[in-house]
This record gives C-alpha cells, sequence and structure tokens, in this order.
C-alpha cells in the first residue's frame, strides 16, 4: 500500500503510473494561493516553474500565455502546455538539469513562480537571470485520516513517497501526534533525494533514495518498494 502524501493534483498522475499498486492520498501539504503584484512581471520575459502546484496557481492570474515558460520537467513541461502556455521547455527533471538549460536560453529576465518554502531557491544560484515570486502558500496537514492511521496499525506493509524535506517532518510530526511511532518501525519512506532524511526522527523500518531525483525515478522506487 502506498501513502500518497503530495496534493491531490498529482493523484491521477501517480494512480496511472502505479497502476496495479494501492494508492491513498493523504496530502502533507495543501497548496494555497497568495496574492502578488502584476507588476512583478515587468521587465520579464520568461517564467521559470518547478512545480504543478505553480501552474495552477497562475490559472487565478492574468499572466500572458506568450511567455516561454522553463519547466523542471515533463509532469510540469505538459501541466504548463495544458495551461495554455505556447512555448514550454522541459528542464531535465532535476533544478540542476534546469539550470543547465536556463543558461544556454535566450531570455534576459525570468521569473521563478514558487511556494513561500523551497528547498532551492533558482534565484539564489542564478541571481543575474532569475527574479523569485512567491505565488502560493502550502499549509500543513493537522492530522492524518482515520483510513491511513488504521493502514499504520494494521502492520500491513506501507510505502510512503516524500518530495520535499517540509513534506516528511510534518508527516514525521503527524505520526508523532497521533502516537504512531512504534508503527512507523514497519513502513518504508523513499525520498526523491538525501537531503529530506536530513531531519528524520523516527525510527523507519527502511528508507530509500531514488537512484535519480526526479518523477520517474520515485516511481521506479516505488514500484521497487510496493
Amino acid at each position: 500500500m502506498i501513502i500518497n502524501t503530495r496534493p491531490l493534483l498529482f493523484e491521477p498522475a501517480m494512480q496511472l503510473k502505479l497502476f496495479g499498486h494501492d494508492v491513498v492520498t493523504a496530502p502533507t501539504l495543501t497548496p494555497r494561493p497568495v496574492p502578488w503584484p502584476v507588476s512583478a512581471l515587468d521587465g520579464i520575459d520568461a517564467l521559470v516553474v518547478t512545480s504543478q502546484v505553480a501552474v495552477k496557481c497562475l490559472e487565478q492570474f492574468p499572466v500572458s500565455r506568450d511567455l516561454p515558460v522553463f519547466a523542471v520537467g515533463p509532469s510540469t513541461a505538459a501541466a504548463s502546455l495544458e495551461a495554455g502556455f505556447n512555448e514550454v521547455t522541459n528542464g531535465g527533471g532535476t533544478a540542476e538539469k534546469l539550470l543547465h538549460t536556463i543558461d544556454t536560453a535566450a531570455f534576459k529576465r525570468g521569473l521563478y513562480l514558487s511556494a513561500r518554502q523551497v528547498s532551492r531557491d533558482l534565484a539564489h544560484d542564478r541571481p543575474s537571470r532569475i527574479k523569485r515570486q512567491i505565488i502560493y502558500d502550502m499549509t500543513p496537514a493537522q492530522s492524518l485520516p482515520d483510513l491511513v492511521i488504521n493502514m499504520i496499525t494494521s502492520g500491513q506493509r506501507v510505502v510512503v513517497p516524500f518530495y520535499s524535506p517540509r513534506a516528511f517532518q510534518v508527516f514525521e510530526s503527524l505520526i508523532a501526534h497521533h502516537g504512531l511511532g512504534a508503527h512507523i518501525s514497519q513502513a518504508t519512506a523513499i525520498a526523491i533525494h538525501h537531503r529530506i532524511f536530513e531531519a528524520q526522527t523516527l525510527s523507519w523500518g527502511q528508507i530509500h533514495v531514488a537512484a535519480a531525483p526526479d518523477g520517474e525515478g520515485m516511481i521506479e522506487a516505488l514500484k521497487t518498494a510496493a
């Protein structure tokens, strides 16, 4: 059984790619758009996005669909095309590859549309090319669904993927909140990169890091673990 801790936005794609595996969605973080000034687009000739959530939040703002979009990977690129953007570049699946793509791109000034808290600030990496604009918050869950609690306490094999250090920290805090620390020793945690486990506080049965730090790497790790 796989517990998907990402927002519901990602559930259809995960269900499709993990066909044959049971997936229960229990988001640890829920996106909430925040107001941002249209003036942030002044002097901008490209957009940079590292999340499908960011693309979804753009639907509520008057952003020209003629601006080229540089997306972190195939899923975010597909979401950008679906949102009506005419020119979309797939950055290759990781932040590092996206930055290399940006280094050879022709735009002068890109706007990085992000959550308030990010594991890596691309504007910090490329300050002369990229400006960051916060367009959404990720609100932490206050509890776990009863279904997830029952899964964890039942002793069945449970695999939980994590895509950010904050999501992992929130999930562990919820496990502690519900008094499930002893039961998590039978579960497996999978991270998209090793930094996610740096603040680990609980004794998981197993922890694994995806061989490739991208969506496909996570899917393969989940299939193997589940």
